[in-house]
């Protein structure tokens, strides 16, 4: 290896300073700005939370609200004896009509239960129609059988005892 000259060893140093200081200030800014994040992730936990407590506030504010309109469309229409009157009717043809509906749905399903019965008890009766005539006719079948065996047994005797 070749020995370096003094110029060459003070090139060297100040190229080795430089890089160093360029590191050193790359290391630096690099700090700070994971500094300013770390920042700005705590701003925005903190607005989160902030947002989260006055959705709460708001909710209990507008719940109180809401009842309290409720509350005044409530009572507005008792306010004489006039409105008090028209409430009442007003009630008493919605009940009545809701109790049209529910009649006609009752109405609606207890037909269609009978219906669904009568479907059943149609269908048992003709399974069992269909399995009496196949029974009957597996008896006949074995009637009929039974007599031609009996009669060729007859025959058979009477042409023996000739």
């Amino acid at each position: 290896m070749a020995t370096q000259t003094e110029t060459q060893r003070k090139v060297a140093a100040q190229k080795a300073a430089a890089t160093r200081r360029a590191n050193e200030a790359k290391r630096r800014r690099s700090a700070q700005k994971a500094a300013e994040t770390r920042a700005r992730a705590e701003q925005s936990r903190l607005k989160a939370l902030a947002l989260q407590a006055q959705r709460v506030a708001d909710t209990a504010v507008g719940a109180a609200v809401s009842g309290g309109e409720k509350v005044a469309d409530t009572v507005k229409p008792l306010r004489s004896q006039t409105e008090l009157r028209r409430e009442a009717q007003r009630l008493q043809r919605r009940a009545t009509t809701n109790l049209r509906k529910v009649e006609r749905r009752g109405a609606t399903t207890r037909k269609q239960a009978v219906r669904a019965t009568k479907r059943q008890r149609d269908h048992a009766l003709r399974t069992l129609r269909r399995n009496r005539r196949e029974a009957e006719r597996a008896v006949q079948d074995v009637e009929r059988r039974f007599e031609d065996t009996t009669e060729g047994l007859l025959r058979r005797a009477e042409t023996t005892v000739k």
